[in-house]
């Protein structure tokens, strides 16, 4: 149980260490830094290489939702949309903008599974590390994987409701 917290404090610490470092999934630099045996490399390399392929799936679908949402919005801004009355006045904006959302949350949760898959693989590889090893692996910069800005939430948002404010709008009171 001991052992489990300590592991646990490292990958966290792995997490937060987002700045500059070596890469993960950059397979031959973070072996080299953690310096591997023969055998721990044949264990490792394979799980450091599934990494960086589920990185570079995230990223190729990120991408891909990101076009999609281009053109989504190209679409919106040639039609009419009533923000006061009903929404999207034709059924076949209401039809895309849904569409999208499902899109949006098929990533989303495609997004959890990759998470939970390099949590699992980051834990295994760690289970292989000596000790001192680990302490290299928490310094290492783990994969972000990073939500797309059109899928957050924007932070300013409720100020826009403010009357007179800045990044509000006109008085509608």
């Amino acid at each position: 149980m001991g052992n489990g917290r300590v592991l646990l404090i490292l990958l966290l610490c792995g997490f937060l260490q987002a700045c500059g470092g070596l890469k993960l999934i950059d397979v031959s630099k973070s072996s080299a830094a953690l310096q591997l045996t023969t055998t721990q490399q044949q264990v490792i390399h394979p799980k450091l290489k599934l990494i960086r392929d589920i990185v570079e799936d995230y990223d190729f679908e990120k991408k891909q939702l990101e076009v999609d949402y281009q053109v989504f919005r190209a679409g919106l801004t040639q039609r009419q949309y009533g923000r006061y009355e009903d929404g999207f006045r034709d059924s076949r904006s209401r039809r895309e903008l849904n569409a999208f959302r499902d899109e949006a949350r098929k990533f989303l949760k495609q997004r959890e599974i990759f998470i939970d898959e390099i949590k699992d693989l980051i834990e295994e590889i760690a289970a292989e590390l000596t000790p001192e090893q680990r302490i290299k692996f928490a310094e290492l910069k783990l994969p972000k994987l990073e939500v797309p800005m059109m899928l957050q939430r924007d932070p300013y948002n409720d100020l826009r409701y403010i009357p007179n404010h800045p990044l509000g709008g006109v008085n509608v009171f």
